[in-house]
C-alpha cells in the first residue's frame, strides 16, 4: 500500500492524504458536472478534462491514494422528488430512501467509469459498501460507525475509490439517507476516520465572506474564521458549508479549507491550520458519537 492517501470530496467531493510529506489533507466539494442522454464513455471523458476529473488525474499521477465522495448530479434529486410527488403525497420514508439514494449512486458509477475511460484505475462504492452505518432515521439518518476494511482494500489495489455521499445503512440492512449536506457530512466524518491532516472544501467562491461576494462585490473574505463562529454562520444560513460538516469539523479537530475550484489562494482557514501527519488507524471501525 501506498504510503499516502487522499481522499476528495465532490458535490463532487474529495478526500485525501498529501504525498511525499506524510500528511493527510483534503476534503474538496466540487461543482458536479452533468451528463446527459447517451454518450459514450470516451466524449464523457473528454467533457471532463477541464473539470474536477483532472484533479483526480493529478493527484494519481502524484502517487496519491484518492477517495472521492460524490453527491447526485445537478437537478437529479429534485426531478427524483417530483416523480415520488406525481405518485403520492404520503410517500413512506424508507423508500424515499431506496429512491433518492439513486442519484449518488449514478454519480460514483459515472466518475468511476469515466476515470477508468482515462486510464486510471477506480472502482465506486454505495454508502454501505463503503462502510458507513447509520441509525434507522429515515431521510435524517446519523453516521453511527464507518468500517474502514472495504476502502483500505480498494486503495491497498491502487484503486481510486469513489463513494456514494449522502447515505448508508442501517442495522436493519435498510438504505438510509443523512439529509441536507449528507455529502458534506459523509467527507468530513472520513477525514476524521482517517485521521486527514486537513478538509479541503472546493466551491465556485475563494474563500468564506461576510456576505454573498455575488450579490454584493464589496462583501469582505476572512483569511482565517473560528469553528464556532464559522459554525454560527452556517446556522444563520451561510450556504457555503453545511452546519453539521462544521460541527463535527470542530468535534473531531478536522482542519477546513474553503477555496475556489482549481485554485490554492485565496482561501479561507477554518478552525486549525492543516497538519503535517497522520495517521490510519490500525482498527477498522471509526465509532461516530
Amino acid at each position: 500500500m501506498k504510503r499516502t492517501l487522499a481522499i476528495f470530496l465532490c458535490t463532487l467531493m474529495l478526500l485525501g492524504l498529501l504525498a511525499g510529506c506524510g500528511g493527510m489533507w483534503v476534503t474538496i466539494r466540487l461543482l458536479s458536472p452533468r451528463i446527459s442522454g447517451m454518450i459514450g464513455a470516451r466524449e464523457v471523458a473528454m467533457r471532463f478534462a477541464a473539470s474536477p476529473l483532472s484533479l483526480l488525474a493529478a493527484a494519481a499521477a502524484a502517487g496519491f491514494h484518492i477517495i472521492a465522495v460524490v453527491s447526485a448530479q445537478g437537478k437529479t434529486t429534485d426531478r427524483l422528488l417530483q416523480s415520488t410527488a406525481e405518485l403520492t403525497a404520503h410517500p413512506a420514508c424508507r423508500e424515499a430512501d431506496q429512491l433518492l439514494a439513486t442519484g449518488e449512486q449514478a454519480s460514483a458509477a459515472l466518475m468511476a467509469m469515466t476515470l477508468q475511460e482515462m486510464g486510471l484505475p477506480a472502482v465506486s462504492l454505495t454508502g454501505w459498501q463503503a462502510g458507513i452505518h447509520t441509525d434507522g432515521n429515515h431521510a435524517a439518518a446519523e453516521i453511527t460507525a464507518l468500517h474502514r476494511r472495504r476502502i483500505l482494500r480498494e486503495l491497498e489495489a491502487g484503486k481510486i475509490v469513489i463513494v456514494a455521499g449522502f447515505q448508508g445503512v442501517d442495522r436493519e440492512g435498510d438504505i438510509t439517507t443523512l439529509g441536507r449536506g449528507g455529502s458534506d457530512t459523509t467527507a468530513v466524518v472520513l477525514a476524521a476516520a482517517f485521521d486527514a491532516c486537513g478538509c479541503r472544501i472546493c466551491t465556485d467562491v475563494d474563500g468564506v465572506y461576510d456576505r454573498d461576494p455575488r450579490e454584493f462585490p464589496q462583501s469582505r473574505r476572512y483569511e482565517r474564521i473560528p469553528y464556532d463562529e464559522m459554525l454560527e454562520m452556517a446556522e444563520g444560513g451561510a450556504k457555503v458549508l453545511h452546519p453539521r460538516s462544521v460541527f463535527l469539523a470542530r468535534k473531531y479537530r478536522v482542519p477546513l479549507k474553503v477555496l475556489r475550484t482549481g485554485a490554492e489562494t485565496p482561501c479561507t482557514v477554518v478552525g486549525m491550520e492543516e497538519r503535517q501527519h497522520h495517521s490510519l488507524a490500525a482498527d477498522t471501525t471509526f465509532l461516530y458519537r
